[in-house]
C-alpha cells in the first residue's frame, strides 16, 4: 500500500473514533447562564460523560432533557433521590428532615419547597446559585431516564 493511502486511512480511522468517542461516550457543551455559578459559569467549557441505564448519586452535576418537543437541556445537581424527604426552606435543602450541607452554593433565595418524597424513577434537582432569576434555574422532579450525561470535566475559556 502507498505511504499517502495509509495515512489517509489513518486519518479516516482517527476521525471516525472521534465521532464515535463524542456521539456514545462523551458530549461536549458551553454553559450558558449563571443557575450553577460558582460551579459552572457561562461559557465554560464541559464535558459529559453519557450514561446509560444510570442511577444518579447525590451530589453529581447531570445534564438532562426536558420531554418537551423539541426539548430543552438543563445542567444542575442531583440534590434528593428517590424515596428520600426533600424541603427547601428559604432556599436551604433540609433532606430526610436534616439540613443538607452545600458547600458549593453562593446565595440562598426565598424559595420554598415542601416537604416531598421523590417519586420512584426520579431525582429531585437545583442549581447552585439559588439566588438567580428566570427560566434557567429549573429546580425539581427530573425522570431518571430523562438523564444525558454527568459532568466529568469542566474549564474556564472566557474569564
Amino acid at each position: 500500500m502507498k505511504r499517502r493511502t495509509k495515512i489517509l486511512l489513518a486519518m479516516l480511522a482517527v476521525a471516525a473514533a472521534m465521532f464515535l468517542l463524542t456521539r456514545f461516550v462523551v458530549k461536549p457543551f458551553v454553559v450558558v447562564g449563571e443557575s450553577m455559578s460558582p460551579t459552572l459559569r457561562s461559557w465554560d467549557l464541559c464535558l459529559m460523560q453519557r450514561v446509560y441505564q444510570y442511577q444518579p448519586r447525590r451530589g453529581d452535576i447531570v445534564m438532562f432533557r426536558t420531554a418537551d418537543d423539541p426539548p430543552v437541556y438543563f445542567i444542575k445537581r442531583v440534590i434528593a433521590l428517590p424515596g428520600e424527604r426533600v424541603a427547601v426552606h428559604c432556599g436551604a435543602v433540609q433532606l430526610n428532615g436534616a439540613p443538607m450541607p452545600e458547600p458549593y452554593t453562593t446565595a440562598n433565595s426565598d424559595w420554598e419547597f415542601t416537604v416531598t418524597n421523590v417519586p420512584p424513577g426520579r431525582v429531585f434537582a437545583m442549581g447552585d446559585n439559588r439566588a438567580e432569576g428566570g427560566m434557567e434555574t429549573w429546580r425539581g422532579f427530573v425522570a431518571t431516564r430523562l438523564v444525558i450525561g454527568r459532568l466529568i470535566w469542566h474549564g474556564r475559556w472566557k474569564s
